[in-house]
């Protein structure tokens, strides 16, 4: 027969975690009233930039998608038509001009069957703002389309310029300076 075992052994004493410590470290630091506003002016401090930064880059990535879809709209367009469209309603993509924190634009240009701008400008500080481009560039017998989206790299209301247009089927576009290429 097995022999009884102490009834202590299958006991754990409770360990105290780090969020529990530093939740008693704040509680007796706001005994003092003075220093619990220095701890909590402290972690406001530390926290908000972080959490600006990333509501940020949350109104930013609705510039991102919408802008490539309204590219995708074009080159969709340029397929049926030898041209790009100039209008929002005339693609259908169900993208209004004019959001909370961009402003939407088709800037055409002078020839409307080689390239199209679409711009999205920021209407709050502490937003980056974009442009997209499609160009139709000849493939051996055929024309195809290429897109860029340039992001400007700091905050701005003010949209990058347009990239040059491709040299060939082959070579790279590059966004203008004060701006770098993304990919959605």
């Amino acid at each position: 027969m097995t022999q009884p075992s102490n009834s202590n052994d299958f006991v754990q004493t409770p360990q105290p975690n780090r969020s529990s410590n530093i939740f008693i470290w704040i509680m007796a630091s706001l005994g003092c009233g003075c220093l619990g506003f220095i701890v909590l002016g402290i972690i406001a401090a530390i926290a908000l930039p972080s959490f600006l930064n990333q509501a940020n880059k949350a109104r930013q990535a609705e510039a991102k998608q919408y802008v490539a879809a309204i590219l995708r709209s074009q080159q969709a367009f340029r397929i049926e038509k030898p041209t790009f469209s100039n209008s929002l309603q005339e693609l259908q993509v169900g993208i209004r001009p004019e959001t909370v924190n961009y402003s939407y634009k088709i800037v055409p240009q002078p020839d409307k069957s080689k390239s199209v701008i679409i711009t999205a400008q920021a209407k709050r500080s502490g937003l980056k703002s974009y442009t997209g481009t499609v160009f139709a560039i000849k493939k051996g017998n055929d024309v195809t389309t290429v897109t860029v989206i340039c992001e400007s790299n700091l905050s701005t209301s003010t949209p990058p310029a347009a990239p040059k247009p491709p040299q060939g089927e082959n070579s790279l576009i590059e966004c203008p300076s004060g701006s770098q290429k993304i990919s959605i």
